[in-house]
């Protein structure tokens, strides 16, 4: 039998080694607060900026998949767009990515207002071959962005930045 000594010796230690622990745990906890940047993602009181940039970037997410939604929609429904000038009878699934047009491109909307400048609206504005979203993007541009405006087409103007040439909807953009 062990001497009542040796067991309360025992019931110490096991006391400190758990004091320690939470000690340990506790400085730690402290070491890293120090070391976070505020702002910074590990931070836990984020600031503004860093909260607009993620939400900016998931909008921008969020809005490149509702066009491709809507470009799903509309080869479901036999290859209309929501723009009612749009004659476009291209076919979006196809294996080599291309569109094949079965009418003009050019529709009845279209006015030609060469050397306007469009300036970007929206936070993150997709640039596509053709006047819908059932159009490839080739392109995208930012809020703040500007491109020459070659003419309009529906609700979409036809622009021109650097050596690209697309379509980008009136919806996020403006004349100036």
């Amino acid at each position: 039998m062990p001497k009542p000594n040796a067991r309360g010796k025992a019931a110490l230690l096991i006391i400190a080694a758990i004091i320690f622990l939470v000690v340990g745990f506790v400085c730690g906890q402290i070491v890293k607060a120090l070391t976070t940047l505020p702002g910074d993602a590990d931070d836990p009181v984020a600031t503004q900026s860093y909260v607009e940039t993620q939400l900016g970037e998931r909008l921008a997410t969020l809005t490149t998949r509702l066009e491709e939604v809507e470009a799903e929609l509309a080869a479901l429904k036999g290859g209309s767009t929501t723009n009612p000038n749009n004659t476009n009878q291209g076919t979006t699934n196809n294996p080599g990515g291309t569109t094949t047009n079965q009418g003009s491109t050019t529709n009845l909307g279209s006015t030609s207002t060469s050397g306007k400048t469009v300036r970007i609206t929206g936070s993150s504005v997709n640039v596509r071959r053709g006047p819908g979203t059932n159009y490839e993007i080739i392109s995208s541009m930012s809020r703040g962005d500007t491109a020459t405006l070659l003419g309009t087409e529906g609700t979409w103007y036809r622009i021109q930045r650097g050596n690209v040439t697309g379509y980008v909807s009136t919806e996020y953009a403006s004349v100036q």
